[in-house]
């Protein structure tokens, strides 16, 4: 018994790419996840997931339904992308891993502070 080759897929290459890590940043800033973006984009998160990772190339169509879904223009996203508009690398990440190391008399005064940003 002969044992086939593996056929060489896009998908087994990792090239992570400033713009498939800008187009995650895209989606988390809108709160989606990988699955609530592909839906939007009518397309599977496996799509989604292998555009931002670099396991898929992002051609004009792709990258505009991602723009669309993410409501940011193509001059926008070169913008970002140039660095134009300055982008926080992780705010979210790292204002998490801050609280984490808060004592419980310091952690209620930050969520006092931040519930004034609420509604």
């Amino acid at each position: 018994m002969q044992h086939q080759k593996k056929k060489s897929r896009r998908c087994d290459l990792k090239i992570e790419s400033k713009e498939g890590k800008l187009l995650k940043y895209l989606r988390e800033s809108r709160n989606l996840s990988v699955r609530a973006a592909g839906k939007i984009m009518g397309t599977s998160d496996s799509t989604v997931s292998h555009t931002e990772h670099g396991r898929r190339d992002l051609d004009k169509e792709t990258l505009q339904k991602f723009l669309d879904a993410y409501g940011f223009s193509l001059q926008e996203f070169e913008r970002m992308l140039r660095g134009d508009i300055v982008l926080p690398e992780n705010m979210r990440g790292e204002c998490i891993e801050m609280i984490k190391r808060l004592d419980s008399s310091k952690l209620k005064a930050v969520k006092a502070f931040l519930n004034t940003f609420l509604g």
